[in-house]
Formats: C-alpha cells, structure tokens, sequence
C-alpha cells in the first residue's frame, strides 16, 4: 500500500486521530526526542520537522528551544491547517503543507540548512513509495544534504512486525551517508491502546 496524500487527508478527517495531545505515551516519546537533541546539540538554531501531523510536537519544540526557528511539514491539508491554529501563539514556528518527497526532488531546500531533523514515525508510510521507486537512498541523501555540518537526524519508530524490514533497510542506508550517535529502545506501556509497545530512539550525527 502507498501513504499518500489521499491516506492522511482521509485520517486527518478525525481531529487528533492518533491522540497526540492527550497521550501519555506519546508525550514520552516526544520528551525523549527533545532530550536527545539537547544532549548532542543543545542550542539548534534551526529545526525541521517532517511529518508534524496537527504539531503536538512542534508545540513542544517550540518551548524547548524558543531560540531555533522551527519549520513543520505535513502533506494533510486538515494537519496542516490544524497545527497552525495550534501553534499560532508561537513565533518561532512556520507550518507548511507539502510532500516532502517532492521538495526533495525539486531541491526546494539549499544544503547546510538545519541544525536538526526530526523525521519520527514516518519512514515506514515512505517507504514502500521509496522502495517501489527506487528513490529511497536519493531521498535520505537529500535529507542528509540539507543538514549543516555535525547537524543531526533524530527519529523515532514503533517495532513491530510490519516496520521492523522497512526501518532495518532505511537506517542501514543512513548508517552509510552519517555517523549513527545514538540508539536505544524503550518499551512503554501505550495508555490509550492498554498494550506495551516497542519503539526506538536514534540519532544520526552528519560528518563534516
């Protein structure tokens, strides 16, 4: 199956269809991630993030490190609309809507751009239009590209067994285009869906 565009406008149909506000889980996940790039980069001055769905994280970026400025993507219309509502009191956020595929093959952002790239729970919709493509490794050597020298690539995914192949293809490729600095996996208890799930945590550090 192919994630497109048609498949998140009809799950943003939903307001907060994966209850990214009021999750416990999730705001774990999110901390996590926050932490980890105070960790290998404290002080970012410029942040993306792909795949921002209705910005419960961006918001979250946004009062971490009110110095960066904060770009969010997503390629739902309803998201789109949704995270700049929520997120109009914050200065330091810019929401857009597009397929960040298609700006990668229009180069619609100059290398060196970001000091930090958060693409979590995303990789695997992406993946079997990558895959079907061809396109995968000129996709993340785009995302690569348009870090700043020792910027970082923080991602996070559920393990299971429909992501677990598609997530092992795409951080071998990242493996080989920027040092992996950071690996770990948590098992947290998922309070909306009363199961534990698995998910990892890396971080991708760009050599000069």
């Amino acid at each position: 199956m192919i994630f497109g565009k048609r498949y998140f406008e009809e799950i943003f149909k939903e307001e907060d269809p994966w209850r990214y506000f009021v999750c416990e889980y999730e705001n774990k996940k999110y901390i996590r991630q926050i932490e980890a790039i105070k960790q290998y980069l404290p002080h970012p001055q410029n942040i993306l993030e792909v795949g921002c769905a209705e910005g419960a994280h961006t918001l979250m970026l946004a009062r971490a490190f009110p110095e960066a400025s904060i770009l969010g993507i997503d390629i739902s219309k309803p998201a789109v609309e949704r995270a700049k509502r929520n997120c109009e009191y914050c200065q330091n956020v810019n929401i857009i809507g597009a397929d960040v595929i298609e700006l990668c093959k229009q180069a619609y952002f100059s290398e060196n751009t970001f000091d930090v790239i958060i693409q979590s729970e995303l990789f695997y919709y992406l993946f079997p239009e990558l895959f079907v493509h061809l396109n995968l490794i000129r996709y993340l050597k785009s995302v690569t590209k348009i870090l700043k020298n020792n910027g970082i690539l923080v991602t996070s995914h559920q393990i299971n067994i429909r992501t677990r192949l598609a997530m092992e293809v795409c951080y071998l490729m990242l493996r080989r285009l920027c040092r992996l600095v950071h690996n770990s996996r948590c098992k947290e208890w998922h309070d909306i869906r009363y199961k534990y799930l698995i998910y990892d945590l890396k971080v991708f550090a760009k050599a000069k």
